[in-house]
């Protein structure tokens, strides 16, 4: 791994940082995110995601349907990667820290993602905090779990093949719904896929002290206030919903981590994917070097974005 004072930094992740800056300079974007209210943050970052959403892999079609939730109808994008079926079906959830993002920054990648797994991908719009702060959108990924398992021949997927991936919050909201589904009954999940996951809540691991002043993206402030916003107070970060690290993973479904090696949550990843191997869970862990927090949406022009979800879709 690269030394502290200079760590390595991908030459196609460069150029992508690079026009990250122009387009943040095209459309005069704020660059302290911690500072911004939600409304401002959302808006900054469908602006900053849009071009790299562009050109997207073709699919054999998409479905905009929802499913009865707690409190609303869930919105849910259905990838179709091809007409034959029932295929396996992935439930997504983009990152954000439970507070931005949407189907439509995240979109590329999941196109991507669908083609290279075969799987259909169910995209859910699970509602954000600070408006919906937790456990809503464990609750609502949890009901359309559960939807797929009861309904999902419908759906044209097979209700007997059900993943969760998910990317940063995303991933946190994974591993919450199969916490939560496991103290109903048995969870029909049969594999995780987590993206750079939030695990805990220790701002001072190795790569929070490394990458915390957000010279490479995410930071450390941008991370706490995220945190804020999603909980309802301190009791919250007891529930291992929240901090997955204080989870009993026995039992867990195979798992596939990643990491990115310029990334506040780094350390995450990989204390997460060893308390999952302490627990005999299988999986492994993969930690793209070079590249920074949120290279899943740059699959337009970085080839290790593209080989990380094919490690995924593998």
């Amino acid at each position: 791994m690269a030394s502290d004072a200079e760590p390595w930094v991908d030459p196609d992740m460069q150029l992508a940082l690079a026009r990250m800056a122009e387009i943040a300079r095209e459309h005069d974007l704020p660059a302290d995110r911690s500072r911004m209210t939600p409304a401002q943050a959302r808006h900054r970052m469908e602006v900053d995601r849009g071009w790299w959403n562009q050109d997207r892999p073709p699919l054999a079609r998409i479905e905009e349907t929802t499913v009865p939730g707690p409190t609303r109808p869930i919105p849910v994008r259905l990838l179709h990667p091809s007409a034959d079926g029932p295929l396996p079906v992935i439930v997504y959830l983009h990152g954000g820290g439970w507070v931005v993002g949407s189907l439509e920054t995240h979109a590329r990648g999941m196109h991507v993602l669908a083609n290279a797994a075969n799987c259909v991908v169910a995209a859910v719009d699970y509602a954000l905090a600070p408006e919906h702060k937790f456990p809503s959108a464990v609750t609502e990924v949890a009901a359309v779990v559960e939807h797929i398992a009861a309904n999902g021949a419908d759906w044209g997927v097979d209700p007997t093949r059900i993943a969760i991936a998910g990317d940063s919050a995303g991933a946190n909201i994974a591993i919450g719904t199969e916490l939560h589904l496991r103290t109903r009954s048995a969870s029909p999940v049969s594999a995780l896929g987590l993206i750079y996951p939030v695990t805990g809540n220790d701002f001072e691991t190795g790569s929070y002290r490394q990458f915390g002043p957000g010279q490479w993206g995410l930071s450390k402030a941008e991370m706490q206030a995220f945190f804020e916003h999603y909980i309802r107070g301190p009791e919250d970060l007891a529930d291992p919903r929240v901090v997955p690290m204080l989870a009993d993973l026995t039992g867990f479904p195979p798992s596939f981590v990643a990491a990115a090696g310029l990334d506040v949550l780094r350390d995450d990843a990989v204390q997460f994917d060893a308390k999952l191997r302490a627990a005999g869970v299988p999986g492994s862990l993969t930690v793209y070097e070079g590249v920074v927090h949120g290279f899943m949406t740059l699959t337009r022009t970085v080839p290790k974005a593209q080989q990380m979800i094919e490690d995924l879709a593998g």
